[in-house]
């Protein structure tokens, strides 16, 4: 199967990636009561989470599994105007935002290659 993608079209399909990842975390951000909760601003705490986590990475080493969940509630903190407890209930939240998102959405999509026969 080869699917490519160019355009607006690949355009639309990549902002439908962010509005359905940043979801989770902008209903979170509702539920704890931050300052700051649109979806716009949740979009751009995962930005920063992920710009962080990288960073992480790259500075930390063997560290980077302890920095990288640090580098997003800093960002849910920041961003979204949460206090440290609440980026982690906000971070609590979002996670069971999307374990029913795999659960409801990825039951409907089946992943094989009938080129390989076992």
């Amino acid at each position: 199967m080869h699917l490519q993608l160019s355009g607006l079209s690949a355009l639309i399909v990549q902002v439908g990636f962010i509005v359905v990842f940043s979801a989770p975390v902008w209903l979170a951000a509702r539920v704890v009561g931050a300052e700051h909760p649109t979806l716009i601003r949740a979009a751009l705490s995962l930005i920063v989470g992920a710009i962080g986590s990288a960073a992480s990475i790259l500075l930390g080493g063997g560290f980077a599994l302890l920095l990288a969940p640090l580098a997003f509630l800093l960002a849910f903190k920041y961003v979204l105007g949460t206090s440290f407890f609440g980026a982690i209930g906000l971070a609590v939240v979002a996670l069971l935002g999307y374990v029913a998102m795999v659960h409801f959405i990825g039951s409907g999509v089946s992943v094989s290659d009938p080129g390989i026969v076992t």
